[in-house]
């Protein structure tokens, strides 16, 4: 038997929407939150040469995340798919997620979110490790980014 659910990016973006702000797509733009909203908790260096497990270990993440967490990474954006598990089941799930998703767990961005705690763990994919406090709030050069940004795109 499965512990995780698994969603649609659109059916996560509803969920987490409240959660986190805005919409999924606000997580491009997480490196603009005000400073105030998050905390570096490490850097994880030749994360690239470790097994998955090792990594999540060095996050650390059951320090400041309990309870159901909404899993994002690499593979959600490109197989669409969002993962919702308690804290507990993580460490078995990234275990075999090689195993059973033929990709690495850790390959690019991954955001663990927690609504409980009002948390989200970051880990970038140079390895750079973020704790930042929910709703994410953008600070004020952000919106003249994503707003020349989205010029772009029409």
């Amino acid at each position: 038997m499965e512990s995780y659910k698994k969603y649609t990016m659109d059916k996560a973006d509803l969920i987490l929407r409240p959660i986190i702000g805005g919409e999924l797509i606000l997580l491009n733009y997480v490196g603009f939150a005000q400073e105030s909203r998050f905390e570096f908790l490490s850097k994880i260096d030749n994360w690239d040469k470790m097994e998955d497990s090792e990594i999540l270990d060095l996050i650390n993440f059951r320090k400041y995340l309990s309870g159901d967490i909404f899993i994002i990474n690499e593979d959600s954006y490109t197989k669409d798919h969002v993962y919702l598990m308690d804290a507990n089941h993580i460490d078995d799930f990234v275990g075999n997620y090689l195993k059973l998703n033929s990709s690495c767990f850790f390959d690019g961005d991954t955001f663990f979110i927690s609504s409980s705690n009002k948390i989200m763990i970051e880990f970038q994919h140079d390895g750079y490790v973020f704790l930042h406090k929910l709703p994410i709030m953008l600070n004020k050069h952000s919106n003249l980014l994503i707003s020349n940004k989205a010029a772009c795109y029409i």
